[in-house]
């Protein structure tokens, strides 16, 4: 069990990078590279980090443009993952959102990252289209389900 009172979050630092890199390499078939994750931070994008006692456990990058958001990358640590936390930062970038008076946000997922896609869903995500053979595997190419959220 999670107590999410003890998760603190915070914008990244440079020196948060090689931790997330090594969090991204272990979580995802085909990771960010660092260069990326440092263009999100030259870039200002949101980009907060999730703490608990005082190790990484998670990140979201997102990028806002006048009311419009895209959620660029959300990752929870492996040792962590089905636990909520994927829910919490979701919820927590909602918010933010919100507070911003953000009118809409879009993502894309692996069509094959089931748990993700009920995620979205549950949060009130709605499948916009797909990109076919946008991210790679190692069989080839998978399609990307664009979904959108829309604030009240």
């Amino acid at each position: 069990m999670v107590d999410y009172s003890k998760i603190k979050c915070c914008d990244v630092k440079v020196s948060d990078l090689n931790q997330i890199v090594a969090i991204e390499n272990n979580s995802h078939f085909s990771p960010w590279p660092k260069k990326s994750f440092e263009g999100s931070i030259n870039a200002k994008n949101i980009f907060k980090v999730f703490l608990e006692k005082e190790k990484i456990i998670g990140y979201y990058i997102a990028l806002i443009a006048q009311d419009q958001c895209e959620l660029l990358n959300i990752t929870v640590i492996k040792s962590s993952q089905n636990l909520g936390l994927g829910n919490f930062f979701l919820k927590h970038l909602i918010y933010f959102c919100e507070v911003r008076k953000v009118a809409n946000m879009f993502l894309e997922v692996r069509v094959s990252n089931i748990a993700a896609i009920r995620l979205y869903e549950k949060n009130g995500f709605n499948e916009l289209g797909v990109r076919y053979n946008y991210y790679k595997t190692l069989h080839g190419k998978e399609d990307g389900l664009m979904m959108g959220y829309t604030f009240d």
